[in-house]
């Protein structure tokens, strides 16, 4: 359906197929497709979501609704039609009203504007064997941009990686868009606040890990704990306070950690902490925890909260505040899993500087580590670093 060039224009979409940081990532291209193409972000019904029970949720029961529509048109679903009100009725409004692109975040690579690759010869590494693609005239003219969530068409990718601006400016002006507008709700938030001023984190200069094993598809990440504690002795000290957020509740896999560590789970934190915190909320708060750790955070490899963790440690250690000083570098439980060098075999050195990995994975951009590991696998240092000392995406940010 085309309409006229002054007539309001809107982007639907559909959840990520896959878990939590999955739908994420994916909600973070939605916003800077949104604000690419200045159309008004229409954010689906509630829904139930992969590993979250069995009641539906929205967006908006995560994110702040105020904040991101201080810098972008957004409405909920059933604002935008009386017929999108529930989950099947909003998929078959937008299936039969709205234009599908058919793209893959994974796979293509959007150039903007066309001549991108020519303009912006540096971006030329940065495609990587994927596909370009652009915004037809088509996309730019009809009434609903629609992406329906399917394992061919699917727009789980990394925001950064996917969109290939001919402008930095734009580039950092996207990055600034995700960190500004995609904030949790103000319950979330202060529920984090309350666990860090009570005992057993309060005045604690503790660290904190991530241990990804339920589900997980990964095989090779599914090591044992006294394998995780040999790589990682040199990255948190026998004794020192430890966060572990991890799915496995195995004693027996618990047991090396709780004799090492001071172990502290979510389980532990204060009470009126953990009764007001539901099930939906709980993966968040550790996100945060772990995220405001004083200390080192070692991630899960392949594991996107681990990513998510390092992503917001980072953008918080740009800041001013209690986290300014907080070590970005990225560690891990494991050596890479595809073709590790011999060094990486061994456990990490004491490490001689913040925010410098042994191994430079914090700072090799996502175009030069794809190679080993996926594009949405890890956390990047230009994230936090060029969007903190660059141009901003906030209220006032340009649209391209």
């Amino acid at each position: 359906m085309k309409v006229s060039s002054n007539a309001r224009r809107y982007l639907a979409f559909d959840y990520d197929l896959g878990g939590w940081n999955n739908i994420v990532m994916h909600f973070e291209i939605m916003v800077v497709l949104a604000w690419l193409t200045r159309r008004t972000l229409v954010l689906p019904p509630a829904k139930p979501l992969y590993l979250l029970g069995e009641e539906p949720h929205s967006l908006t029961a995560f994110f702040d609704l105020h904040t991101l529509r201080r810098h972008l048109e957004v409405i909920e679903a059933a604002e935008f039609a009386a017929e999108c009100a529930d989950w099947e009725s909003f998929r078959m409004y937008m299936g039969a009203r709205g234009h599908a692109p058919g793209w893959n975040a994974v796979e293509d690579a959007l150039l903007h504007p066309s001549n991108a690759l020519t303009a912006r010869l540096e971006l030329i590494p940065r495609l990587f064997a994927r596909r370009p693609v652009g915004i037809t005239p088509e996309m730019e003219s009809c009434e609903i941009l629609y992406f329906p969530a399917t394992h061919e068409h699917r727009m789980f990718g990394v925001f950064e990686s996917f969109f290939l601006f001919a402008d930095p400016a734009n580039e950092r002006r996207a990055r600034g868009l995700v960190r500004d507008a995609l904030h949790y709700r103000p319950e979330i938030l202060a529920l984090v606040d309350l666990a860090l001023a009570r005992p057993p984190l309060a005045g604690e200069s503790y660290s904190a890990m991530h241990v990804r094993r339920g589900d997980f598809q990964y095989a090779p990440t599914r090591i044992a704990p006294e394998q995780i504690l040999r790589h990682t002795a040199n990255i948190i000290s026998e004794g020192a306070t430890l966060y572990l957020a991890t799915d496995e509740t195995d004693p027996a896999f618990l047991r090396p950690f709780e004799e090492r560590f001071r172990l502290v789970r979510f389980t532990g934190l204060p009470e009126d902490v953990t009764s007001r915190t539901p099930y939906h909320w709980q993966g968040i708060v550790e996100t945060l925890l772990c995220a405001a750790a004083p200390g080192r955070f070692v991630g899960t490899r392949l594991s996107t909260f681990s990513s998510r963790i390092a992503t917001v440690r980072g953008h918080l250690s740009c800041g001013p505040g209690p986290h300014a000083d907080s070590d970005t570098a990225l560690y891990y439980t494991q050596p890479p899993i595809e073709q590790p060098r011999p060094e990486e075999l061994l456990p990490y050195d004491p490490p001689r500087r913040k925010h410098e990995d042994q191994h430079g994975e914090t700072s090799t951009p996502w175009w030069k580590s794809v190679a080993r590991e996926p594009i949405w696998s890890r956390a990047y240092q230009a994230t936090w670093v060029d969007t903190a000392n660059g141009e901003v995406g906030s209220q006032d940010a340009e649209t391209p």
